[in-house]
Protein backbone atom coordinates (compact mmCIF):
# COMPACT_ATOMS: atom_id res chain seq x y z
CA UNK A 1 0.00 0.00 0.00
CA UNK A 2 2.76 2.59 0.82
CA UNK A 3 4.28 2.13 -2.68
CA UNK A 4 1.24 2.69 -4.12
CA UNK A 5 1.18 5.76 -2.07
CA UNK A 6 4.02 6.80 -4.38
CA UNK A 7 2.64 6.42 -7.90
CA UNK A 8 1.13 10.70 -7.41
CA UNK A 9 4.51 11.71 -6.57
CA UNK A 10 6.56 9.66 -8.82
CA UNK A 11 3.80 11.26 -11.64
CA UNK A 12 4.25 14.74 -10.14
CA UNK A 13 8.02 14.59 -10.86
CA UNK A 14 7.63 13.56 -14.51
CA UNK A 15 5.13 16.14 -15.23
CA UNK A 16 7.48 18.85 -13.69
CA UNK A 17 10.14 17.10 -15.58
CA UNK A 18 7.94 17.35 -18.84
CA UNK A 19 7.26 21.10 -18.07
CA UNK A 20 11.01 21.71 -17.69
CA UNK A 21 11.75 19.75 -20.94
CA UNK A 22 8.78 22.25 -22.88
CA UNK A 23 10.98 25.18 -21.70
CA UNK A 24 13.79 24.31 -23.16
CA UNK A 25 13.00 22.94 -26.55
CA UNK A 26 10.97 25.84 -27.01
CA UNK A 27 13.74 28.10 -26.31
CA UNK A 28 16.08 25.78 -28.34
CA UNK A 29 13.53 26.75 -31.08
CA UNK A 30 13.32 30.49 -30.36
CA UNK A 31 16.99 30.63 -30.66
CA UNK A 32 17.52 29.10 -33.87
CA UNK A 33 14.87 31.09 -35.69
CA UNK A 34 15.98 34.33 -33.91
CA UNK A 35 19.44 34.02 -33.96
CA UNK A 36 20.04 31.61 -36.80
CA UNK A 37 16.94 31.83 -38.88
CA UNK A 38 16.42 28.02 -39.11
CA UNK A 39 13.25 27.01 -36.92
CA UNK A 40 13.33 23.35 -35.54
CA UNK A 41 11.08 21.06 -36.93
CA UNK A 42 8.16 19.76 -35.12
CA UNK A 43 9.19 21.83 -31.87
CA UNK A 44 5.30 22.78 -31.54
CA UNK A 45 3.99 19.46 -32.21
CA UNK A 46 6.67 17.85 -29.49
CA UNK A 47 6.11 20.69 -27.13
CA UNK A 48 1.81 20.07 -27.55
CA UNK A 49 2.07 16.17 -26.74
CA UNK A 50 4.79 16.89 -23.72
CA UNK A 51 2.05 19.61 -22.19
CA UNK A 52 -0.58 17.00 -22.51
CA UNK A 53 1.37 14.36 -20.90
CA UNK A 54 2.51 16.76 -18.33
CA UNK A 55 -1.15 17.67 -17.87
CA UNK A 56 -2.29 14.23 -17.18
CA UNK A 57 0.71 13.26 -15.35
CA UNK A 58 -0.16 15.50 -13.15
CA UNK A 59 -3.93 14.61 -11.91
CA UNK A 60 -2.85 11.90 -9.16
CA UNK A 61 -0.69 14.45 -7.67
CA UNK A 62 -2.50 17.18 -7.66
CA UNK A 63 -5.14 14.44 -6.13
CA UNK A 64 -2.76 12.94 -3.54
CA UNK A 65 -2.05 17.03 -2.69
CA UNK A 66 -6.07 17.93 -2.51
CA UNK A 67 -5.64 20.99 -5.12
CA UNK A 68 -8.48 20.22 -7.30
CA UNK A 69 -11.23 22.46 -7.26
CA UNK A 70 -13.48 21.87 -4.21
CA UNK A 71 -17.34 23.34 -4.10
CA UNK A 72 -17.31 24.07 -0.40
CA UNK A 73 -20.80 26.41 0.08
CA UNK A 74 -23.11 23.55 1.03
CA UNK A 75 -20.41 21.53 2.27
CA UNK A 76 -19.42 23.41 5.34
CA UNK A 77 -23.11 23.51 6.74
CA UNK A 78 -23.22 19.68 7.10
CA UNK A 79 -22.12 18.01 10.33
CA UNK A 80 -18.71 16.25 10.67
CA UNK A 81 -20.16 12.61 10.11
CA UNK A 82 -22.18 13.62 7.41
CA UNK A 83 -19.48 15.39 5.50
CA UNK A 84 -17.57 11.75 5.88
CA UNK A 85 -20.74 9.79 4.04
CA UNK A 86 -20.49 12.94 1.70
CA UNK A 87 -16.84 11.88 0.49
CA UNK A 88 -17.41 9.08 0.27
CA UNK A 89 -20.65 9.00 -2.25
CA UNK A 90 -18.22 11.86 -3.97
CA UNK A 91 -14.88 9.62 -4.61
CA UNK A 92 -17.32 6.46 -5.22
CA UNK A 93 -18.77 8.84 -8.18
CA UNK A 94 -15.47 9.70 -9.30
CA UNK A 95 -13.92 6.22 -8.99
CA UNK A 96 -17.16 5.73 -11.61
CA UNK A 97 -15.86 8.52 -13.79
CA UNK A 98 -12.22 7.67 -13.91
CA UNK A 99 -13.03 4.03 -14.53
CA UNK A 100 -14.77 4.78 -17.58
CA UNK A 101 -12.40 7.49 -18.76
CA UNK A 102 -9.47 4.65 -18.07
CA UNK A 103 -11.27 2.11 -19.96
CA UNK A 104 -11.94 3.99 -22.81
CA UNK A 105 -8.69 5.60 -23.29
CA UNK A 106 -7.02 2.13 -22.99
CA UNK A 107 -9.21 0.81 -25.44
CA UNK A 108 -8.34 3.99 -27.82
CA UNK A 109 -4.93 3.61 -27.29
CA UNK A 110 -5.45 -0.22 -28.34
CA UNK A 111 -6.94 0.90 -31.54
CA UNK A 112 -4.60 3.46 -32.09
CA UNK A 113 -1.47 1.29 -31.46
CA UNK A 114 -3.26 -1.65 -33.88
CA UNK A 115 -3.13 1.01 -37.29
CA UNK A 116 -0.13 2.50 -35.69
CA UNK A 117 -1.80 6.03 -36.22
CA UNK A 118 -0.11 9.11 -36.50
CA UNK A 119 -0.55 12.80 -37.07
CA UNK A 120 0.59 14.74 -40.33
CA UNK A 121 1.58 17.68 -39.64
CA UNK A 122 5.29 19.35 -40.03
CA UNK A 123 6.18 15.69 -38.20
CA UNK A 124 4.83 12.59 -38.57
CA UNK A 125 4.04 12.15 -34.83
CA UNK A 126 2.13 9.02 -33.58
CA UNK A 127 -0.68 9.54 -31.87
CA UNK A 128 -1.12 5.76 -30.24
CA UNK A 129 2.22 7.48 -27.50
CA UNK A 130 0.00 10.50 -27.08
CA UNK A 131 -3.09 8.25 -26.18
CA UNK A 132 -0.51 6.04 -24.35
CA UNK A 133 0.34 8.87 -22.11
CA UNK A 134 -3.23 10.01 -21.17
CA UNK A 135 -3.80 6.62 -20.40
CA UNK A 136 -1.15 6.16 -18.13
CA UNK A 137 -2.05 9.55 -16.16
CA UNK A 138 -5.74 8.61 -15.90
CA UNK A 139 -4.69 5.19 -14.48
CA UNK A 140 -2.76 6.87 -12.03
CA UNK A 141 -5.98 9.24 -11.19
CA UNK A 142 -8.07 6.34 -10.84
CA UNK A 143 -5.27 4.87 -8.26
CA UNK A 144 -5.09 8.01 -6.48
CA UNK A 145 -9.07 8.00 -6.22
CA UNK A 146 -9.21 4.51 -5.20
CA UNK A 147 -6.75 5.19 -2.16
CA UNK A 148 -8.95 8.57 -1.27
CA UNK A 149 -11.82 6.08 -1.03
CA UNK A 150 -10.33 3.56 1.45
CA UNK A 151 -9.18 6.51 3.28
CA UNK A 152 -12.91 8.07 3.41
CA UNK A 153 -14.65 5.01 4.01
CA UNK A 154 -12.18 4.42 7.22
CA UNK A 155 -12.97 7.43 8.50
CA UNK A 156 -16.55 7.31 7.96
CA UNK A 157 -16.41 4.49 9.76
CA UNK A 158 -14.10 5.74 12.26
CA UNK A 159 -10.89 4.21 12.07
CA UNK A 160 -8.91 7.53 10.90
CA UNK A 161 -7.81 7.99 7.08
CA UNK A 162 -4.25 7.63 5.92
CA UNK A 163 -4.01 10.57 3.30
CA UNK A 164 -6.43 13.33 4.75
CA UNK A 165 -9.43 14.65 3.72
CA UNK A 166 -11.12 17.61 2.81
CA UNK A 167 -12.50 17.95 5.78
CA UNK A 168 -9.03 17.43 8.00
CA UNK A 169 -7.72 20.12 5.78
CA UNK A 170 -10.30 22.78 7.07
CA UNK A 171 -9.68 22.05 10.72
Amino acid sequence: MKLLRKVPDFFGLLSALLIALIWIIMTAELVARNVFHSPILGVSEIAIYLYVTAAYFGFSYTQKEKGHICVELLYDRLGQQTRRVVDVIAYLLCDALFLCFAVCIWRAFGESWAIKEIQLSAMKMPVYVLKFTIALGITAMLLQLILDTVDAVKLALGQGGNNGLMEEEKL
